[in-house]
């Protein structure tokens, strides 16, 4: 009994340290985006698309370690990720081209999507009880202090040691991580428990039909991608058109990765009082004042009404994505994997294709950004709506 609970501890502690390496993986290196273009003689936009290939191949390898990790096994699909993890850091650190530089990028991008589908399915295999929920909470928090801190070490690492160092660190932080997996993590998927591929393609196909979670899954992409965005062009122009240093760009996503972690925290006090479906209708209300704090100063770049709307944006998908999310795996207890999997594929897949098309925007004034999330902002009001109707005929 008492090596089961030093077990179960140890995975309530493993699990989030997996899924922080996904946290991160985006995050860290984003303060070295203007240099690295410049030494590696690639213009922003390029640049930019280096977060757009992490992201696809991040949705890609979702699906293929959904497919490893219930076919094969925990252990051998999270072993798998932080090798090519691993491989693609080293290769990032010597990259003298953007072609060399964008394949160690799908590289990490693939990589971690072992992470949150290995992590969530440990904790489902090992953790039983109300303990369970506690130690869903520290999942979810290990991954979202990823956003909140990576950008400002990351922002120290470009002024003091260059960009090449950040993916020093993480090589060094995946060895820490395989170091613990190769330690103490035990196979927990039963071999009677393991499906074929055509089973586990099976269950995607059922879920995708469900048009519930299709109004989630859009939601997600577009409240996933808002908090994004400030990665994506916030470099360049805090660097490259306002004049100030990486480590200044990095206190900027400090702030906003922040206030996206006060709403969550927010959120889940609040969610034993108020109605999810209240709570996200709030945070759709916050979306729109950051959004008119933007345009405020419409036809010049004004840092503080950029940054002052993108914090209370932030602030809002801390209530419009932890509730989204949590309806959207409600419709499949019996397969949260599968759903995950799926759920976290398509999320990405939407962030790519939004960093994708804004890394073509000049993005000039303060109203051209605003209009980027207004769009944003509808789409999202679409998902609410096109939940709310499905619910409340499954309801009738």
């Amino acid at each position: 009994m008492n090596a089961n609970k030093r077990y179960e501890n140890f995975i309530v502690f493993l699990a989030p340290l997996i899924n922080s390496l996904g946290g991160i993986a985006i995050d860290l290196y984003a303060p070295s985006i203007p240099s690295m273009g410049r030494e590696l003689g690639a213009g922003p936009s390029l640049m930019q698309n280096t977060i757009t290939i992490t992201l696809l191949f991040y949705a890609i390898g979702q699906l293929f370690f959904g497919i490893v990790a219930d076919a094969r096994g925990r252990r051998p699909a999270v072993l798998l990720g932080l090798s090519v993890f691993l491989a693609g850091s080293l290769l990032a650190t010597a990259a003298t081209s953007i072609d060399m530089l964008l394949l160690a990028r799908a590289l990490q991008g693939f990589a971690i999507g072992a992470c949150q589908v290995v992590a969530r399915a440990l904790l489902v295999d090992v953790v039983k009880g109300p303990r369970f929920y506690v130690a869903i909470i520290y999942l979810s928090l290990a991954f979202g202090l990823g956003p909140v801190v990576a950008p400002y070490v990351g922002g120290v690492i470009e002024v003091h040691l260059g960009w090449r160092y950040n993916f020093v660190l993480y090589a060094a932080y995946a060895v820490i991580v395989l170091a613990f997996v190769l330690a103490g993590l035990k196979e927990s998927l039963a071999p009677v428990a393991r499906r074929s591929v055509l089973q586990i393609v099976g269950g995607y196909r059922f879920i995708l039909v469900d048009s519930r979670f299709c109004a989630s899954v859009i939601i997600l992409g577009s409240s996933f991608s808002a908090f994004l965005l400030w990665n994506v062009f916030g470099p360049h122009i805090v660097q490259e058109r306002l004049g100030h240093s990486a480590q200044y760009f990095g206190t900027t996503a400090l702030g906003v990765g922040s206030c996206y972690l006060a709403g969550t925290l927010l959120n889940r006090a609040l969610i034993r009082v108020v109605f999810p479906e209240t709570l996200m209708w709030t945070g759709l209300g916050l979306f729109l004042l950051g959004i008119i704090s933007i345009a405020a100063v419409p036809d010049a770049l004004s840092l503080t009404n950029i940054l002052g709307g993108i914090m209370l944006i932030a602030f809002g998908q801390g209530f419009i994505f932890s509730n989204a999310m949590a309806r959207s795996m409600s419709l499949f207890p019996d397969r949260a994997g599968v759903a995950a999997s799926l759920q976290g594929c398509l999320m990405l897949v939407f962030g790519a294709l939004t960093s994708g098309v804004v890394s073509t925007l000049p993005l000039e004034s303060n109203l051209a950004i605003a209009g980027v999330f207004f769009v944003l902002l509808l789409v999202s009001l679409s998902g609410m709506l096109a939940a709310r109707a499905r619910w409340q005929v499954s309801m009738a």
